[in-house]
This record gives structure tokens, C-alpha cells and sequence, in this order.
């Protein structure tokens, strides 16, 4: 009598792998799902620096920061000094730029950068935030009167020069 071997999976085998692997997959994806805001948060914060070093540049080159009211305007302002490379949010939500004049000056001296975070859990990230919703006394900035700055506002992190 001819004895035959068995090739193949049945389909039990195959579906009871198939559900190990699912269960695994989720349970990996859950764990990484949890850090996504985290580090987009800590992406802005360490973009609105980056755009503050080149605003920096721009002070240096021009003698003042850029008078424009949008993003895109910033952008367009950096180009003309030779930066290229302006970073976006990570998540598709905005970055808001406004510049500040002093009493007395014609020129803005001084600027405000603002991320809205998804996240509000990690307090070191505030650190070098903007801690009032005002601009300081004496500044005449062409955003909102209020930029709701503090660290009250947990979902909002700000630079300011």
C-alpha cells in the first residue's frame, strides 16, 4: 500500500495563523499609534525654532522682520534670503507667523510664531513658550490682540523674539 504525505496548510491552520498574526499587528499598531501627536508636537516646537533661526537670518540681512500677515507670505520672505526649506505641520494644520513693532520703531522688531499642538500631556514642551496670552506692554503686533499664548491653553505652543 502506497503511503501519501500531506502538502499544504488546511484551512484551519491557515486561519488560526491568519488570526495570530491580526491580533499581533494590532497590538503593535495600538503601541505605536500613542506616540504619533507626542512627536508631532515636539516636530512643531523644534520647526518654530528652526523658522526662528532663519527669521534671525532675515534680521541680519534686511534690519528688520518681515512685514506679511500669512504663512505663505513668511515663505516668500525667507526665499529672498536664500531659505528654501520653511517646514510645514506634520499634520496638515497651521503654523501662524505675526510681527511685533515697539513704540517708536517703523520696522518690526520683534515676532511671535504659533503652532496649535494635538497633544497636551507633555509639560517640558512649554519650557521655552510664551507664558501670557498678550503681547507685552508697548508692542503693536499685526495679529489677534490676544494670541492665547499661556500655558493655561495646553494646545497651543508659541516663540517669541
Amino acid at each position: 500500500m502506497k503511503t501519501t504525505t500531506r502538502k499544504g496548510f488546511t484551512l484551519v491552520e491557515m486561519a488560526v495563523v491568519l488570526l495570530i498574526i491580526g491580533i499581533l499587528a494590532g497590538i503593535v499598531l495600538r503601541n505605536i499609534g500613542s506616540f504619533s501627536p507626542q512627536a508631532r508636537d515636539t516636530r512643531r516646537v523644534a520647526d518654530l525654532q528652526v523658522v526662528s533661526t532663519y527669521l534671525a537670518q532675515y534680521l541680519n540681512n534686511k534690519g528688520y522682520f518681515p512685514q506679511t500677515t500669512t504663512w505663505d507670505g513668511l515663505e516668500t520672505e525667507l526665499r529672498s534670503i536664500g531659505v528654501y526649506n520653511i517646514p510645514k505641520d506634520p499634520a496638515g494644520l497651521s503654523y501662524s507667523y505675526y510681527y511685533c513693532t515697539t513704540t517708536g520703531a517703523d520696522k518690526p522688531n520683534h515676532f511671535v510664531l504659533r503652532a496649535t499642538l494635538e497633544s497636551a500631556t507633555d509639560s517640558k514642551i512649554y519650557e521655552n513658550s510664551y507664558n501670557n496670552s498678550n503681547p507685552p506692554s508697548g508692542w503693536n503686533c499685526n495679529g489677534p490682540a490676544t494670541f492665547n499664548c499661556s500655558t493655561n491653553n495646553a494646545r497651543v505652543y508659541c516663540l517669541i523674539q
